[in-house]
C-alpha cells in the first residue's frame, strides 16, 4: 500500500488560490468519501491551515496525478494543477516531517503547526479514517517533532503569524501605543494577536467575535472591550488597526463599508491584517485612498528578517529528522516486499489446502487426527517460508531487490496465484468424523 500526498502552500499558491482550498470538515468528509468512491482511498488524512491543504492518503492504486486531477476539479480551479505538489511513500513522509517541525513554516519554529496537524490526525482516526499506515507515519512524524523541539533552538522565542503581523503594524505605525487596534475573531491566533499587542504597550482594544461569550473572555483577559458582531461596522470606524482572524467562507468586510469608515474618520488613515485563510477582508478594500490591506502572503516580507537568524537552528533540526528518517526508510524498504512475501504465503497455503481436503476426504480420520494434520501442515508451511521471508526482507532496498522480486513471481507463479488463502485450520471440518 503506498503512501501519496497531494498539496498546496504558500510556497507556490498565492492566498488567493488558497482561498479555494478552505473547506470545513462536513466538505472534508465529503472530500473523503468521494475520493474512496472513485479512487478507492482507505485512509485519509487532510491538513487544511492558512498556509497550506496537503492530502495524505493511502490505499489507492491511482497515481498522485490522478488524485491531484481529481481535486483540482472538485474545487473547480483549473489553475491550482499548475502549483500543487505531489509526493510518494518516503518523501511524502519526509515532507510531512519537514511541516510537523516547523521546517517548512513561513515562519520557521513557529509553535502552531505542530499542534494543528496533531489536531487534523486525531480528526481523522477518530472517524475511522487512518489505520495500519498513516498511524504509525504520523505518531513517527510527531516523535521526531518533539525531538526537534527539545534538542535544537529553533523553537527559542519562536514567532507566530500573529506575531509577524503585529511586527508588519509597527513597521507602518511606529508606535501603536496611542492607537486603537479592532481584532475580529477570537481562536488562537486572534488571542495571540492580543498578547503581542499589549506587549507593545498597546491599551485601546476592541474584540469581536460570533460567539460574544468568547470575545468577552478575551477583553476581560487583555483590558480590551467586548463587541458584539452585529454592531462590527458600527465600531469599525475606530479603529486604526483592524486584524481579522475567523473562519469566515466569505469576507466579512467588504469595500462598501470601509469606503463609509474612511469618511468617516476625516483622513485618518486604516490599517487591515487580514490573518485569515479564506481572507476575511475584501481584496478591493487595498485599492482605497487611504486604507492598507496586508494579507498572510504579505507577511512573508516581514518573515525573511527572523528566518536568517533561524537557519543553523534549521540544519541542526534537518540533520535530527535525517536520523530519524533512516528508521523510515528502512521501513518502506520492507514494506515494498511486503505483498511478495504475502503471496509466496498465499500460494504454498493453498496448495497445502489442496493436499490436506485429499487426504482428509481420502483417510477420514476423527477431529483430533484432523487437527493434529492441520497444525502438522502449518508448522511445515512456517518453517518452509521462514527462510525466503527473511531473505526477501533482507534484500529490501538493495538495487537488485526488483530482480529478486521478478524471479520469484516467476518461479512460484505469484501473478496466477489466489488473492486470498482460507487458512487451513478453517477448512474441511465437514470431512472428520465426529
Amino acid at each position: 500500500m503506498k503512501l501519496r500526498l497531494v498539496g498546496w502552500s504558500f510556497h507556490g499558491t498565492p492566498v488567493e488560490l488558497r482561498d479555494r482550498l478552505s473547506l470545513g470538515e462536513t466538505a472534508q468528509l465529503e472530500l473523503a468519501d468521494r475520493l474512496r468512491t472513485r479512487h478507492g482511498v482507505r485512509e485519509l488524512v487532510i491538513l487544511s491551515t492558512c498556509n497550506r491543504f496537503e492530502l495524505y492518503c493511502a490505499g489507492s492504486e491511482r497515481s498522485s496525478g490522478v488524485l491531484l486531477k481529481t481535486l483540482v476539479e472538485d474545487f473547480g480551479e483549473p489553475q491550482l494543477a499548475a502549483t500543487a505538489y505531489h509526493l510518494e511513500d518516503y518523501e511524502a513522509v519526509r515532507h510531512l516531517f519537514r511541516v510537523t517541525s516547523s521546517l517548512d513554516s513561513m515562519v520557521l519554529g513557529e509553535p502552531q503547526i505542530s499542534g494543528q496537524v496533531k489536531d487534523a490526525y486525531r480528526f481523522y482516526a477518530e472517524v475511522g479514517w487512518t489505520g495500519k499506515l498513516l498511524n504509525p507515519i504520523f505518531n513517527k512524524a510527531f516523535r521526531a517533532a518533539k525531538r526537534v523541539r527539545s534538542e535544537t533552538g529553533i523553537a527559542s522565542n519562536a514567532v507566530s503569524i500573529s506575531y509577524v503581523a503585529i511586527q508588519l503594524a509597527r513597521q507602518i505605525f511606529e508606535d501603536l501605543s496611542g492607537l486603537s487596534v479592532l481584532v475580529v475573531g477570537a481562536g488562537e491566533m486572534a488571542e495571540l494577536v492580543l498578547k503581542y499587542l499589549v506587549r507593545n504597550g498597546l491599551r485601546r482594544l476592541m474584540v469581536v467575535n460570533r460567539t460574544f461569550a468568547n470575545a468577552v473572555r478575551l477583553a476581560e483577559c487583555y483590558g480590551g472591550a467586548a463587541i458584539q458582531f452585529h454592531e462590527l461596522e458600527s465600531y469599525l470606524a475606530d479603529a486604526d488597526i483592524v486584524i481579522t482572524s475567523t473562519g469566515a467562507t466569505e469576507p466579512i468586510i467588504n469595500v462598501p463599508t470601509v469606503q463609509n469608515c474612511l469618511r468617516n474618520r476625516r483622513g485618518r488613515q486604516m490599517f487591515f491584517i487580514d490573518i485569515a485563510v479564506p481572507r476575511d477582508v475584501h481584496p478591493g478594500v487595498h485599492d482605497l485612498p487611504g486604507a492598507y490591506c496586508y494579507d498572510i502572503d504579505d507577511l512573508q516580507n516581514v518573515v525573511s528578517v527572523n528566518q536568517e537568524e533561524r537557519l543553523q537552528q534549521a540544519e541542526e533540526a534537518q540533520q535530527l529528522l535525517e536520523e530519524e528518517l533512516v528508521q523510515v526508510r528502512h521501513w518502506f524498504q520492507e514494506l515494498s516486499v511486503v505483498p511478495a512475501i504475502r503471496g509466496l504465503r498465499e500460494s504454498f497455503e493453498q496448495t497445502a489446502a489442496t493436499e490436506v481436503q485429499r487426504f482428509l476426504k481420502r483417510t477420514k480420520p476423527n477431529a483430533a487426527e484432523a487437527e493434529e494434520v492441520q497444525r502438522m501442515v502449518r508448522r511445515i508451511l512456517n518453517k518452509l517460508l521462514h527462510a525466503p521471508s527473511h531473505t526477501l526482507r533482507k534484500f529490501s532496498g538493495r538495487d537488485d531487490q526488483p530482480l529478486l522480486l521478478e524471479f520469484l513471481h516467476e518461479l512460484h507463479d505469484l501473478s496466477t496465484a489466489p488473492a486470498a488463502a482460507e487458512p487451513i485450520r478453517k477448512q474441511h471440518l465437514s470431512l472428520v468424523k465426529g
